[in-house]
Formats: C-alpha cells, sequence, structure tokens
C-alpha cells in the first residue's frame, strides 16, 4: 500500500510542536500510532527506528504520527527546562490533535525508554488512550535505586562515546554546534527530576496506571540492563489487565540496534496491532 507523508503541526501551552504525518493513500484504519521518543533522541528515533517502523505501520492501514517534544528537534522551547511531566502533557495534546484534525477514534501510544514512561503516564491519566507500546521502558517516575541510575547514565554515556568516532560528531564540534546544555539533560534528566518536586506526581499516575484497561505489549531486549527489573515492576502493575502482553527480544539490546532486532521488533507490534485494533 503507498503512504504519503507531511508536516504536522500543533501548539501546546503556546509552543509549536513539529511532526510528520505517515497516512496510507487509501483504506485508512480508524486507529492511528502516536511515536513518543526519549530523552537522548527526537522524532526519528534512534538510528532512525520510528520512521521506519512508522512508514511499515502507514503501509498496511495504521496512520502514524512521529513528534517532537518541546525544545527537541524541530519544535519551539527549551530542552533544559523540560520535564517528563511537560513530555506527558505534550503527548496528551498529540491525541487530542490527532482526534480533532485526523478523525480518528482509537490512539496507540508507542514509546521508547524514557518516551515509554511518557505513555504510562499519559494512557494513566487520558481516557482517549486506548492502547500501549512500550520499548525498553523503565518505571514511570524512576522508583529505583541510585546505582539504576548511575548505570543508565553510563548507558547513555556509552552511546556519546561510540558518536566520538563518527566524523559528524567532530563537525559539530569544531563548528561549535554542540547543544552541551541538551546533553547534560539526556546523561542526568532521568536523575534530575526526581528531586524537583515532581516525583510525587509521577508516582499519582503511576498508581493510577493501574486502573488501564487498554492492550499494553511490552518489549524489551534480553541484554537491556534496564530489562528484568522494569518488566518485573511493570507485571506487578498490570497484573490486573488482562490484555497485557510482555515480549523478550534474544540478545537485543536497549535500542534494538540490528536490523534482525529491528524486524523482530516490527513484526511483534504489527502482529500485536492487528489482533487488538484491526
Amino acid at each position: 500500500m503507498n503512504i504519503r507523508e507531511k508536516p504536522f503541526i500543533f501548539e501546546n501551552k503556546q509552543q509549536k510542536l513539529f511532526g510528520i504525518l505517515h497516512q496510507p493513500e487509501c483504506g485508512q484504519k480508524q486507529t492511528a500510532v502516536i511515536f513518543l521518543h526519549g530523552w537522548g533522541t527526537y522524532r526519528i528515533g534512534p538510528h532512525r527506528l520510528f520512521v521506519e517502523v512508522a512508514r511499515a505501520f502507514a503501509s498496511t492501514g495504521f496512520p502514524c504520527l512521529r513528534f517532537d517534544f518541546r525544545g527537541r528537534g524541530e519544535s519551539e522551547g527549551d530542552v533544559a527546562g523540560t520535564t517528563l511531566l511537560d513530555m506527558i502533557d505534550d503527548a496528551k495534546q498529540a491525541v487530542k490533535e490527532m482526534q480533532k484534525q485526523q478523525g480518528i477514534s482509537q490512539i496507540v501510544l508507542l514509546g521508547l525508554c524514557s518516551g515509554g514512561e511518557v505513555a504510562v503516564g499519559a494512557a494513566a491519566s487520558d481516557s482517549n488512550v486506548n492502547g500501549l507500546v512500550l520499548l525498553s521502558t523503565p518505571l514511570l517516575g524512576r522508583q529505583a535505586k541510585t546505582s539504576d541510575d548511575v548505570r543508565q547514565t553510563a548507558n547513555f554515556a556509552k552511546s556519546y562515546w561510540q558518536k566520538l568516532f563518527l566524523g559528524e560528531t567532530w563537525k559539530k564540534i569544531f563548528s561549535l554546534r554542540v547543544n552541551y546544555r541538551a546533553i547534560f539533560k539526556i546523561l542526568f534528566g532521568h536523575c534530575q527530576h526526581k528531586h524537583n518536586g515532581k516525583t510525587m506526581k509521577e508516582a499519582g499516575l503511576l498508581e493510577d496506571f493501574k486502573n488501564f484497561k487498554g492492550a499494553c505489549l511490552f518489549i524489551y531486549g534480553e541484554k537491556d540492563p534496564e530489562a528484568v527489573h522494569s518488566e518485573n515492576a511493570y507485571r506487578g502493575i498490570c497484573a490486573k489487565n488482562a490484555k497485557t502482553i510482555f515480549k523478550t527480544i534474544p540478545e537485543a539490546n536497549h535500542n534494538f540496534y540490528s536490523v534482525a532486532w529491528k524486524q523482530e521488533l516490527t513484526g511483534n507490534i504489527s502482529e500485536w496491532l492487528n489482533a487488538y485494533f484491526s
């Protein structure tokens, strides 16, 4: 099925958010998928994961929206001042805009890493969210040990270390185009919001998420250091929701970098979408 792609711009808190809408040219379904990126990326996702997955889903009839949170990518706002609660608010506004502009009746949120936390928070506080795809998603509010925070910061730092070997990185450094404030936010933002008075609200959203009745698909990579702790926590939280499924991709890392992992991931989500929202 052929698809078309076009800019999708909307406002939240008087700031413009930029996105890309993928739509099938015919046979569009009434369920849309909204992609939610994490601290360290923007609307394309790591290694263009969101771009490829959105195109795959749109080609089977599901309209897909990828957008930048405030302060990221091409959206307005200050990345250093953005919190997880702000990102949740942006996601809820995206849901409203898809319903208003596209006449969509059902919404699935797909989040990776902290984007998954955003999806959980939005689903807990917005009855218009009908399903969730949660990839490598840590526990909302980071109710974890300090050692877990240190480990996650180390994972982000490793990613930046690997980027040092890319020519494009050095071009940015020498041209003074490196946003050091944004890098600091990515490395330590998940720790910071534990201490800025927001944790109680996030904990409340996590408690409310226990009452979410929509379909949920959790997918973790076997080699993701966050996977075991996070999956065990969410299994307890979602124990009463019979429409919750957990999957693990063997040998995969946090961002599902290999072609084989990406294909398996896409296949798992596609099968789930067609089972619950065909």
